[in-house]
């Protein structure tokens, strides 16, 4: 009886994860827009699950700041705000620069040899799907140097903001094509570090984060999407 009750619970975790992932992965992308509504029913049915691991996917989604549950109603993607935007973008500016500085400090050669892998990454323009993809590397590329600062209570932060944010970097990719230009950003970053530039390194940061900022905001300026201004 144990053994079964563990594999049962083991499959009922690699469900949850596989729903969080899908249902993540549309939240970001729009295809759950904010604002909509949504019940552990409805999303069984889309995502081929049982209420259980819907409400394990969910639950997750809520500490992320994605979804909110409300008692009797379900589940309802959270709000973008032109004010949420700056708040995460300030924050970022702040963590994401003061881990650079300590990774200038920490990492290895074969550290930056791994990030540089990372930041070889690109998409594909007007094509959605490689949109999605990209933002889940884009993402690794960030939390990786975010992790050679070697602090874990740093990382957690990053990792919980940036996963927060992918919803407003989505919203600036279709655009123009930005993916040689973001490409070649990430490879400047990890060449300054090589060089122990930390001061060019920082500025080189500093326009990435400020680039992507501005690139959202004029989405929005171009009715991507419609947000509230508060």
């Amino acid at each position: 009886m144990r053994n079964g009750a563990g594999v049962a619970g083991v499959e009922r975790r690699t469900v949850a994860e596989e729903v969080y992932r899908a249902l993540k992965r549309d939240i970001i992308t729009l295809s759950h827009r904010p604002g909509a509504s949504l019940t552990e029913g409805e999303l069984g049915a889309l995502y081929g699950s049982s209420r259980v691991p819907v409400r394990e996917a969910c639950g997750r989604l809520q500490q992320e700041g994605l979804l909110t549950s409300l008692p009797y109603k379900g589940y309802f993607v959270n709000q973008i705000s032109l004010k949420d935007i700056g708040d995460c973008f300030d924050l970022r500016l702040v963590l994401e620069i003061h881990s650079l500085e300590l990774a200038a400090q920490r990492a290895t050669d074969e550290d930056l040899r791994q990030l540089e892998m990372l930041a070889a990454t690109e998409y594909t323009y007007h094509d959605w799907e490689s949109y999605a993809d990209f933002l889940d590397r884009n993402l690794d590329f960030h939390i990786q140097l975010a992790a050679l600062s070697r602090n874990e209570r740093l990382l957690a932060m990053l990792l919980d903001l940036l996963g927060g944010m992918q919803r407003f970097f989505f919203l600036g990719l279709d655009l123009g094509d930005f993916a040689a230009e973001m490409r070649s950003e990430h490879e400047e970053l990890v060449a300054l570090l090589r060089r122990d530039a930390v001061g060019e390194a920082v500025a080189c940061l500093r326009r990435q984060i400020q680039s992507s900022r501005d690139r959202i905001l004029r989405a929005l300026v171009n009715d991507r999407i419609n947000l509230p201004l508060e």
